[in-house]
């Protein structure tokens, strides 16, 4: 099989995908977006965008300053949206996990019977409020005074991914194993519940902050941790739940999602990331990707409170046999995993492992994309990263009023072009005017 742009032999590649055993996909041959962003509007600290067509349009947001300024700047370029996404979703988690315990890892379940969704969304804050930086509240509270989204509110959404984990896949390539030798490829799939509202204003926002780098987080209205995005210093950052804890977990510490930003915002190599991961007062059971695109390098972290274990492509069977078998990866699959310069983690390893096998040598962003519809992984939210080249692949699930395929896998993705959108100016206004 071959993973690339679309030719006269692609009818011949769908025939083989319907062959492969282990996948059920199909390969998505959409042809990116590669237009200029629009303009939508600035004020003194921000200036909004779109760019994709029709029923895949993503906001870019670029914001300037303090955390308060930024998240100023957020609330009152997207107040509608960033209201509606972030007050949809936190209804739908309170009344699908009051109503389905059942289906939640037991210590959730059971915090949550004792003092409700908003208690353990409450308790969380105050276990990891004294190891998160006050920049992530001073922002919070700029978003919600701008957007008049009610800030204890805003502040439990960002609490949710401590309780909840999604089911989630990600890639690194590079060398040996990419198109081009120079190039160092991530990828970013996350799979998560697509009713709770999230996909109605996917957003990127472009951070210009006063201290640290420039960043991306590929996120939604009114988020502000990190749970995809990258760097102008070419770092990128993957993520999964891990269904089996590693060793022991913590609910006081900082929350991962936090901590993925603060690895982009901060940090200027592989090296300056493992190291604050290392150090890190850790919370729960996850598994973290990080790519660097200078070093041309990818590293895979079994992460808990206890356990900071770094894995790449000469290590990666150290990881236990077992978590191998409940992701879909049998003996064949784990005893022919290994890959030179190519590390991959996530859901139905073994249709990931055929076609990885089959394209090792010509992996290019065209390849992921399609690779990814074929696995069938990241639903709600895809992301490829070229980080040697700084572009970004991003694509959404559908929206409620929207047409197409359900899931993001499956729809047209968004090419930007981030050495453009990291060097956008800060819009010189006053009073609203442009000077």
């Amino acid at each position: 099989m071959h993973f690339g742009p679309r030719s006269a032999t692609s009818e011949r590649t769908k025939d083989l995908f319907t062959e492969t055993s282990l996948c059920s996909g199909q390969p998505n041959t959409n042809v990116p977006w590669t237009g200029t962003p629009t303009l939508v509007k600035e004020v003194a600290n921000g200036s909004l965008y779109t760019v994709g067509e029709d029923d895949d349009l993503i906001y870019v947001l670029h914001v300037y300053g303090t955390p308060y300024d930024m998240g100023y700047a957020h609330g009152t370029l997207l107040k509608d949206s960033a209201s509606h996404v972030m007050t949809s979703f936190y209804n739908e988690i309170v009344t699908e996990y009051e109503q389905n315990l059942n289906f939640l890892p037991k210590d959730v379940a059971d915090l949550i019977a004792r003092l409700g969704v908003d208690g353990a969304l409450d308790l969380t804050y105050l276990l990891t409020e004294p190891f998160t930086p006050a920049y992530f509240y001073e922002e919070m509270r700029g978003l919600a005074d701008a957007s008049g989204i009610d800030y204890i509110l805003l502040r439990r959404v960002h609490m949710i991914p401590e309780l909840i984990k999604a089911g989630c896949s990600m890639l690194g390539a590079w060398g040996t194993a990419t198109a081009d030798p120079l190039g160092m490829l991530q990828v970013r799939a996350l799979d998560f519940d697509m009713t709770a509202s999230l996909q109605d204003a996917p957003t990127v926002v472009v951070y210009h902050p006063d201290e640290g780098n420039v960043f991306a987080n590929v996120g939604w209205a009114g988020w502000i941790a990190s749970i995809s995005g990258m760097s102008s210093k070419r770092i990128a950052m993957s993520e999964k739940h891990a269904d089996i804890e590693f060793g022991v977990e913590s609910r006081a510490g900082i929350p991962f999602h936090f901590l993925m930003r603060d690895v982009i915002q901060f940090d200027n190599s592989l090296e300056d990331a493992i190291w604050r991961i290392q150090e890190a007062h850790r919370t729960c059971s996850i598994w973290l990707g990080v790519g660097d695109g200078n070093m041309k390098a990818f590293r895979l972290f079994e992460y808990s409170y206890s356990t900071c274990e770094i894995l790449d492509d000469k290590n990666i069977t150290m990881i236990n046999e077992t978590r191998f078998n409940r992701e879909g990866c049998n003996d064949t699959c784990y005893h022919n995993y290994a890959m030179s310069d190519l590390v991959y983690w996530g859901v139905n390893l073994g249709c990931w492992n055929e076609l990885l096998h089959d394209t090792h040598g010509t992996i290019s962003p065209a390849g992921l994309i399609q690779l990814l519809s074929v696995v069938q992984t990241g639903n709600l939210q895809s992301v490829v990263y070229d980080l040697a080249g700084l572009k970004m692949y991003v694509s959404n699930a559908r929206a409620v009023n929207e047409t197409g395929p359900d899931n993001a896998y499956d729809r047209k993705y968004v090419e930007l072009d981030m050495s453009q959108l990291f060097q956008v100016p800060k819009p010189s206004l006053v009073q609203g005017r442009r000077l």
